[in-house]
């Protein structure tokens, strides 16, 4: 499947391959452009977690403190916090679990770490025999557990905190990330971080072609008269390297300000509904940068010859990428080459959507041991300066903490490049802030079947955008109300 760049799920797949493999493509097969770094394919763990078996015999404590921990309060026994294995980032977690150690030294976090797809199927597993872990790190893929009653609902606790409950101390809504699309006042999942999309360009590119740097006045159109200029196929260059496929097609549909997104309605989707003008679009674009339109794009052929990360972009061939804010942290602060990025063009001239690929987050299981030791553990990532500014160096995920989020710390770290605070300013453009990704029991399904298989079709010549969108709803109807009807109920 052709898919341009490495994805941030793609990425922390490649926790399981060694440097220099390939990697599994957001929604396909494809080679992907291998890490800079690439962490092991064991369960990275300090020390044993603490054995679950009284997890299952003894219920869970209710959690009677919020806010900041008294002085008095003193915090005690263990906890395991659980993620997937955040390569470079790990360091983050270690820097978090260290203070907080310190400001408690009752307390012991045992962190675990695993790759990606592998910690969702053992989590699964841990919640189903009564043994979780304390606290989860992840996104939407947690929803599944909330819908089960498996999650502590921390809905109390953040109102009465003094922190979380103050909107202006935070760049996202620290309630509602997903909550009110879901119809329910429970709120499951904390928000830590943001991951937005930018566009990232290469300095070196545009200098040596006389051309004007990207902006934030761009448009969809100015991107593609300039993509065009500098594709140059006879010398292996092109002009514009799609990102995910899957988080494209959700930024192109928000950046045209539509009333709603394709699945209806957004959260849990009971039907599709690509074919629209909206949809239309959205799908023109693939096909407009094509093989059978601009040729201005990265050809998917050419994908599997790049094992550097950010595939054609990092090696230097593609002049701009449409990619995450994750990304700078991840591979681009080492590229070879000056690059900047900025916003999203707009689609819309005059519009800006405020896209949030997800909500990096921490939830914690209801079946936990220590729920207090718990819930001040996921406020000390969340809510505490020293949490957030570990989060920040991370450069994973962007801070939501607004004082740490727009410190120098964060938005000048030694190798960053012009433009970087862009991922700052981007989670804070007026809201609602959109998630490009519908949500539903199993987020990559559907993309990976249809959307990913119709894109390359569009960019081959081998369908027109309206038969794309149509033949998408004839398989969506089936698909999502089949998703609907396996949905548990929400509460």
């Amino acid at each position: 499947m052709g898919v341009e760049m490495l994805s941030r799920r793609q990425m922390l797949r490649l926790s399981v391959l060694a440097a220099g493999s390939a990697a599994l493509a957001a929604c396909g097969a494809t080679p992907a452009p291998t890490a800079t770094t690439a962490p092991t394919q064991a369960p990275l763990q300090e020390e044993a977690a603490p054995t679950a078996t009284a997890a299952v015999q003894e219920p869970a404590a209710e959690v009677t403190v919020a806010g900041e921990p008294s002085p008095a309060a003193k915090l005690s026994g263990k906890i395991e916090y659980y993620s997937y294995d955040l390569g470079p980032a790990n360091e983050s977690r270690e820097g978090i679990k260290s203070a907080f150690e310190e400001a408690h030294p009752e307390a012991k976090v045992t962190l675990t770490f695993l790759p990606y797809g592998e910690n969702w199927d053992k989590l699964a597993a841990l919640m189903a025999s009564g043994t979780p872990p304390d606290v989860i790190y992840g996104d939407f893929s947690l929803l599944k557990h909330a819908l089960a009653d498996q999650l502590l609902d921390m809905n109390d606790q953040i109102a009465a905190d003094p922190v979380l409950s103050d909107a202006s101390k935070f760049t996202v809504d620290m309630r509602d990330p997903v909550i009110a699309k879901l119809g329910t006042s429970h709120v499951y999942q904390l928000p830590l971080g943001t991951w937005v999309p930018l566009l990232y360009y290469n300095r070196e590119l545009f200098d040596a072609a006389g051309q004007t740097h990207p902006d934030e006045t761009w448009t969809w159109d100015d991107l593609r008269e300039v993509a065009q200029k500098l594709t140059d196929p006879a010398n292996a260059r092109w002009g514009f390297q799609w990102g995910t496929i899957f988080d494209i097609v959700g930024e192109l549909w928000w950046l045209q300000q539509p009333k709603d997104f394709w699945a209806v309605p957004q959260a849990f989707p009971e039907t599709s509904d690509f074919n629209n003008e909206v949809g239309i679009t959205t799908f023109s674009q693939f096909h407009t940068y094509g093989e059978a339109g601009d040729k201005s794009s990265v050809p998917s052929a050419e994908m599997g010859g790049f094992s550097v990360y950010g595939a054609a972009f990092g090696a230097g061939k593609a002049a701009m990428t449409l990619a995450g804010d994750w990304d700078a942290g991840w591979g681009y602060r080492d590229l070879p080459f000056p690059w900047a990025v900025t916003y999203v063009p707009m689609l819309k001239e005059g519009y800006r959507a405020n896209l949030n690929v997800m909500w990096a987050t921490s939830a914690i299981a209801k079946g936990t041991k220590n729920p207090q030791l718990a819930w001040e553990f996921a406020r000390f990532i969340s809510a505490s300066p020293e949490g957030q500014k570990f989060i920040g160096q991370g450069a994973y995920e962007t801070p939501v903490l607004r004082e740490v989020a727009e410190s120098d710390a964060v938005l000048k770290p030694d190798w960053a490049q012009p433009g970087y605070d862009y991922r700052v300013k981007a989670a804070e453009l007026p809201g609602p802030s959109y998630c490009v990704y519908p949500l539903n029991m199993n987020l990559w399904e559907f993309p990976s079947k249809f959307i990913d298989p119709t894109v390359e079709k569009l960019r081959l010549g081998e369908m027109k955008p309206e038969e794309a969108v149509a033949y998408l709803d004839q398989e969506g109807k089936p698909y999502f109300e089949k998703q609907k009807a396996d949905m548990p109920p929400v509460s």
